[in-house]
Parts: C-alpha cells; structure tokens; sequence
C-alpha cells in the first residue's frame, strides 16, 4: 500500500457514520450505494428493512418513475428530478400487480393481479420494501365490485394517493371512480371520505396533504383530530370554473403548492376554440390564489391530466427544456398540435410530428419527460406499441446507471 492510499473499508465507526447520515439526509439512493460498498459501513449505517415503510428516511421522495420498459418487462427507470440522473431497477413485483400511481415520497401503489385481485401494496423501489394495506373491496361499494373484477384497471388510477403528514395514515384516491379512503398498515378495511369532484381536476399530496380543486375552491382533506377525515377549504377560488371547458392541475413547484387553470376559449375574431392557461401560487396562510407569471427558480412544469411534474432547467443538457414553459403530455387534448407555453410572452410551440403522426427521433428530453409514467398512465396503443420498441435514451440527454 503506498503512502498516500486510504483504506476506506477501515474507516471508523464515528465518520462513516456521519457520512451515512448526510447521504440518507440528501438521498436514499445514494445511501444504498454507500451501503453496498463493504460490510464495516453497513454495520454503520441504518438497515432500510428494519424500519417500518413509512419512515420517509428512506422514500426515494427525488425520483419519478418513466414510462419506458428497459430490458425485461419488469425493469424500469427512474430519473432524479433534481440531478437529471436516471437509475434501472429491475422490479419483479411487476409481474404479478398491476401499477396504479406513483406517490410523492417516491413509492407505487400496486394492485395484485388474480388470484388475490384487491389487495393494496406500496413498494419502495430503491429499498423493495412492501407496506401491506387493506384490500381494494373494503373501499368500494358493492355495486362497482364488477368494474373491479372484469379487469377495467383504468379506472384504478390513483394519482393524489400518498402518506399522510404524521406518517402513519396512507391516503387512496380514485378520481375517476369519486372515491378517497384513508387506512394505517394492519387495518382491515378502507375509511371512505366524502369528496366533490365534479370538475376535471388533477389531485395531488403536498407536504403530507391531499389537495383538489372543486367548484368551492382549494380543498384539502383533514385528518387530524378532533372528528373524523374531512374536507376543509384550504383556499378561495376567483375565477370562474366550468367541468365542460375548464381543468385545474396542482403542482408541487420545489416545495411550493402552485395551480394551473386551463380553459378552453375563443377569443373574438378567432374561428376555432383554444386552451389558454393561467398559473397560481397558493397562498396557504391568506387562503388566496396569486396570479404568476412564472414558477421561479428556472423550473419547467410538465403537465398532465392526471399529474404534473416540476423540474429545474439548468440539470438538464442546455437548451433541452426551457425555463418557465409548460410542456403538454401526452394524455391532453393539445398534445398533437402543441409542444409547449410559455409564461413570459404567452407564446405558443407548435408540436413536432412526422407523416406517421408520432414524434419524430431522436426523441428530445421533453418528449421523454412527457412520456413519465408518474404523470402519464395511459397513451393510445399505437403510440405505446411505437415508444416500446423505440431506443430510450441519448447520450445528450440523460446519463443512465444501475442501481
């Protein structure tokens, strides 16, 4: 051994410790890593199994899930929003659940395919940990049972499912189905809230809450004591709302609650109707909505029917995305005509499309961000059938290691 070398798998107890710590505080994943090194650092390191599933330490909260398949059908990747790093993990559980949602803290709700069809799981994909919760059945009426058993799963997306702030109670949301449970690992069966939905909005989990928009204005569900789980105002609406010609998306803006308010209008002299947005910050504290012009920081939001996804600019290769735009996925009525808005000057980026109607390759950061699973559960056949096959990644757009 020279005499500049290290022997780092002697380290002490003390530093390696702290090393850990930091690494856990920043990223689970990179703690995994530290881990897998030598046995002296995880003899100082927390085992993730130990702990129960709903210790956030060790939520992958950094990492969405995207859409394409690596590999085996059971091997997928996850992009780091704030690096621009992605990782594969290979997720045998696939095989046998069905993916309904993937939830703020990083994990996914899975539904177990026949012969146990119902029973309710979150997975931690870095840690493999399982949290067992009740089944299905013990949630929905009687009368949807059959939607349940003659295989319609996509009613069964569960965007806006997430944990609760006091990290002991899992909250559940089928929009589409107007159903919200909450229930603690060992339960027996689902408590079922009462909840309006009748307009389109995306729900979402936000610092431990479960937020929507509805004709009243910014709820929020309330699980604390005294009483049981209800629905509070947590913000007045100023703008008038339609479930014909209007949709509102919550987004998770780096740690800030943000709304997007699209409406579908025709301006006059205009032949045709068109979608226009409007962006707000929620203001918690005066129970306002703010009217912004940009989401700070150089982020750019992904939006989505279903969900959204925040992401900073300046991570990804330059000129990839572009700061305070709006980038249309692929379950919105624009997605064929546009790519993009822009808040500054309220500018319109067309779409880009070849003679077979699908984006042309290579595919751009953009096109693979609006393909994110986390935000984008069902695309038409055709275009999934052609994603699929297609190669996934470029070397100027995300750097791809296994985990």
């Amino acid at each position: 051994m020279t005499s500049d070398s290290r022997d780092w798998a002697a380290l002490e107890d003390g530093p390696a410790g702290l090393i850990a710590d930091r690494l856990l505080a920043r990223d689970v994943a990179d703690y995994l890593r530290f881990r897998s090194m030598c046995r002296t650092w995880r003899r100082c390191s927390a085992d993730p199994r130990a702990h129960g599933g709903l210790d956030r330490r060790f939520h992958p909260r950094l990492w969405v899930l995207l859409q394409e398949r690596l590999g085996g059908t059971n091997s997928r990747c996850f992009l780091n929003t704030t690096t621009g790093q992605c990782i594969q993990v290979d997720l045998p559980e696939l095989r046998d659940h069905y993916l309904l949602a993937h939830t703020p803290e990083g994990l996914l709700v899975l539904l177990q395919q026949l012969p146990q069809l119902g029973n309710v799981r979150l997975l931690n994909p870095l840690t493999r940990h399982i949290i067992e919760l009740p089944p299905l059945t013990s949630l929905l009426p009687q009368e949807k049972h059959h939607v349940l058993f003659h295989g319609n799963i996509r009613y069964f997306k569960a965007w806006g499912s997430g944990i609760a702030y006091d990290d002991s109670l899992v909250v559940l949301c089928f929009y589409s189905l107007r159903l919200l449970g909450v229930a603690k690992p060992g339960d027996e069966c689902w408590t079922l809230v009462e909840f309006d939905n009748r307009l389109q909005t995306s729900p979402l989990m936000f610092a431990g809450r479960f937020y929507y928009f509805s004709t009243d204005g910014l709820m929020v569900l309330k699980t604390s004591p005294p009483g049981p789980p209800r629905i509070e105002e947590a913000a007045r609406r100023h703008m008038a709302v339609s479930a014909s010609s209007s949709t509102s998306h919550l987004v998770d803006n780096a740690g800030e609650l943000m709304m997007v308010h699209r409406v579908s209008s025709r301006e006059e002299g205009e032949t045709r109707w068109s979608w226009r947005y409007a962006m707000y910050r929620v203001d918690l504290g005066t129970r306002t909505l703010v009217r912004v012009n940009s989401f700070g920081g150089g982020r750019a939001l992904f939006l989505g029917m279903d969900c959204s996804l925040s992401v900073p600019v300046g991570v990804f290769p330059s000129g990839s995305i572009s700061s305070d735009t709006i980038y249309f996925k692929f379950d919105l009525e624009e997605w064929t005509e546009v790519e993009a808005y822009h808040l500054s000057d309220r500018s319109i980026e067309p779409a880009k499309f070849n003679l077979d109607g699908v984006v042309p390759q290579p595919h751009t950061l953009a096109d693979l961000l609006s393909l994110s699973e986390s935000h984008s559960f069902m695309i038409s056949r055709n275009l999934q059938r052609k994603y699929y096959m297609d190669p996934f990644f470029d070397a100027t757009s995300l750097r791809l290691c296994t985990i």
